[in-house]
């Protein structure tokens, strides 16, 4: 069974991982009705489900980006009217400038950030889950905790079953970093034995058997049905892609689908953002798009194939995405959208009480005014309570001779005997 202690612990992608995790373990519970055990096919499918389910956010990012594209000559214009002015009245005018072009298209800077800010942390906590699938899918679990149980009680460290990788991965160096903090072997969490073994590869596995030969039996069975589970096209998920096999068309495809994916997702964006040379940013996007695929590529050597394969898989199904999406706005008016997004605008700001056809100067001197008007009140206020406390002095007249307190209250004495006269 799957036990909990095994899958990531962060405080915020931790929850996000174990329920990536429960969908995993639900796609490999239905594959393994029909027949079919292999994390592989798991991951393939795992992959398309998830981004199907950002598939909302990302036709969102899609419309935010094909609206600053009709919007760019405006704040390009806007940057190099300023582009010399760096004193402080020059800055604030660019700034409300650019607000008003905004405004004007009733969009907000921020529309952009927002589903990357959603979209980041499920993609970390997806790799994290891709990376361990023994701890979030119970069926691979069961795989080794009779081995892991034991190599316990022979008396093997996690870190001695650790030296059997030549290049441990993270999960395993969190394991080992983790175990060494309990002395006791038997007391050590068997999950953290579960992590290292779930990581071997074929020589890993050859290795144990070889140092121990009583165990030989017991480490093929476990070896041969990892083995079972992971081998996809002839290729061992648990290994590293290598230039001497077939398994070298992992980081070939993962470029070459990723740059599919990028120039289909540019496909429908105006030229005047992806080419002006006025505009520093879309050169430095367009120079990351161009890099990326090979950085990628390079990248697949030092993980796992199973990553690999999820970034191919990522990537074939944004290219599906963004024909799809190509199409979808292919046949949307642009301009009915831009002015949706005006009148949506101007109710929201009726609703919170707000002029919709002040300028953008105008609200910015409301905001001043406000936060004016609520500080004198707060002033107000507080003379009003210090007046009032005034007429209501303590009279208490048992104070030590000669100290502070007395001649304070003899102060108040004669100030409140003032007062009555």
């Amino acid at each position: 069974m799957n036990v909990i202690l095994t899958t990531y612990q962060g405080a915020f992608l931790g929850p996000i991982a174990r329920v990536l995790g429960r969908i995993l373990e639900a796609i490999y519970s239905v594959l393994e009705l029909v027949g079919i055990q292999n994390t592989g096919i798991c991951i393939i499918l795992f992959t398309f489900i998830v981004n199907a389910l950002m598939l909302p956010l990302q036709i969102k990012q899609q419309k935010f980006s094909r609206m600053s594209s009709i919007m760019n000559p405006e704040l390009v214009a806007i940057q190099n009217k300023y582009k010399n002015k760096k004193d402080q009245a020059s800055q604030q005018k660019m700034s409300l400038e650019t607000q008003a072009v905004y405004q004007k298209y009733g969009v907000s800077p921020a529309s952009g950030c927002l589903p990357l800010l959603i979209t980041f942390p499920i993609l970390f906590a997806l790799y994290r889950v891709i990376y361990n699938v023994p701890a979030y899918v119970g069926q691979v679990y069961d795989i080794y905790v009779g081995l892991a149980e034991k190599m316990q009680d022979m008396g093997v460290t996690v870190e001695q079953l650790s030296k059997f990788m030549e290049s441990p991965t993270v999960i395993m160096t969190d394991a080992v970093n983790h175990a060494k903090e309990i002395k006791d072997v038997a007391k050590v969490n068997l999950n953290y034995y579960i992590d290292i073994l779930g990581q071997y590869n074929k020589e890993a596995w050859e290795a144990l058997g070889d140092k121990y030969p009583s165990m030989a039996n017991e480490i093929g069975r476990v070896s041969k049905d990892a083995s079972h589970i992971n081998y996809f096209l002839g290729m061992n998920i648990s290994d590293n892609p290598s230039v001497s096999n077939f398994s070298v068309m992992i980081p070939v495809l993962s470029v070459i689908t990723q740059i599919v994916s990028t120039k289909l997702s540019m496909a429908g964006m105006a030229q005047n953002q992806q080419n002006s040379a006025e505009n520093p940013t879309a050169a430095s996007m367009k120079m990351m798009n161009n890099i990326m695929p090979f950085v990628s590529g390079l990248m697949c050597f030092m993980f796992q194939i199973g990553v690999g394969l999820y970034w191919i898989a990522g990537n074939v199904f944004r290219i599906f995405q963004s024909i799809g999406i190509n199409f979808y706005f292919s046949r949307m008016d642009m301009n009915e959208e831009i002015n949706k997004n005006v009148e949506k605008k101007k109710k929201r700001l009726e609703k919170m009480g707000i002029d919709p056809n002040a300028s953008v100067q105008d609200l910015k001197n409301q905001k001043t005014a406000g936060k004016k008007q609520e500080k004198k009140t707060n002033v107000s206020e507080i003379t009003k309570n210090v007046k009032k406390n005034d007429y209501k002095r303590p009279q208490n007249t048992k104070y030590k001779e000669g100290s502070i307190a007395s001649y304070a209250n003899m102060l108040n004495r004669d100030n409140s005997s003032g007062d009555k006269k």
